[in-house]
């Protein structure tokens, strides 16, 4: 959906209707485009939220909900919104939406750089995060930005590392999907050039052992995916925790200001962050004949797939 003042733009949504899986009783799902995947497929975004310009907000709010209104679904659901969106103050929804918690973003402060960052940590957590760095250099730890000649091997240096850690757990890792591989390759070789896509590589004796993946956005970076090699720790106590703060240290040298951490419940994240951002999903059923029977069938699959595991105990 997209909202114009005369000739110019202030507003867009993006969304997109999914049929869901049922035949004639299947549901027409409203969601933000980059959700509602399969789970090994999935993109996971955080901070999905109408696009607008500043003081546009409430004409482009009551424009998209009415719009919402006009069209075909059964089921609306929004998910991981930043808390102050403005699709969820005010009374500009016509609807009466169920919200609920989606956790929260972790985010570390690199305003006015990164021995800054280092004093707005506890005590404890500072006191680590130093010796830690001291233990990096006396083991020759390497650190560096990837440059695009290197950018395809160190990806592949990502994908292995991160895929061995969670196949070792017997999980599949977030990396598992071929198409899903090809398309953050594809995206790393677009971005990486102009710097809105990173890859930070940190080696010992020319072996990687932790990668980190994320993006730039003005002066924001997200951290998206790791791969950290678990041999490491007789060299280095936490490989992965050192990354993250030679990263910090790099990326504020660049003007970088926020160093988030996504969302995730991780010890790591909540330690090396400053600060948390809560984020939430919307749902909205409505009242048809199709959404009743959609959320039958859904109900039925939850209760078959509890007793199934319920009898794998057995």
């Amino acid at each position: 959906m997209t909202v114009w003042r005369g000739s110019r733009l202030v507003g867009a949504l993006p969304l997109y209707l999914g049929h869901s899986a049922g035949g004639s009783l299947g549901g027409r799902d409203l969601r933000f485009i980059s959700t509602g995947e399969a789970e090994y497929e999935e993109t996971c975004p955080d901070y999905l939220n109408l696009l607008c310009l500043p003081g546009e907000e409430s004409a482009c709010v009551s424009s998209m909900w009415h719009e919402v209104g006009r069209m075909a679904w059964d089921q609306l659901e929004f998910l991981d919104l930043p808390q102050d969106s403005p699709l969820l103050y005010g009374r500009t929804s016509p609807y009466t939406l169920r919200q609920f918690s989606r956790g929260s973003c972790s985010v570390a402060d690199l305003e006015a750089g990164f021995e800054a960052y280092l004093g707005r940590l506890s005590s404890n957590v500072r006191q680590q995060s130093r010796r830690l760095l001291r233990e990096g250099e006396r083991a020759g730890a390497r650190f560096e930005l990837v440059g695009t000649e290197q950018a395809a091997a160190a990806f592949n240096d990502l994908v292995q590392l991160h895929q061995e850690r969670w196949t070792s757990d017997g999980k599949p890792g977030v990396f598992a999907a071929p198409r899903f591989i090809e398309f953050h390759r594809k995206l790393v070789a677009e971005w990486l050039p102009s710097g809105r896509a990173v890859l930070a590589r940190l080696s010992l004796a020319d072996d990687p052992i932790a990668l980190i993946y994320g993006f730039v956005t003005g002066k924001k970076f997200d951290f998206y995916q790791s791969g950290v090699r678990r041999d490491a720790s007789g060299h280095l106590r936490s490989p992965g925790n050192l990354a993250h703060l030679l990263l910090m240290r790099a990326l504020a040298e660049r003007g970088v200001t926020a160093y988030d951490f996504l969302r995730g419940t991780s010890s790591y994240k909540q330690r090396l962050a400053t600060r948390e951002n809560q984020l939430v999903g919307v749902r909205k059923w409505r009242p048809t004949l199709r959404a009743a029977s959609y959320r039958l069938i859904q109900l039925a699959g939850r209760v078959v797939a509890k007793r199934q595991i319920y009898a794998g105990r057995g």
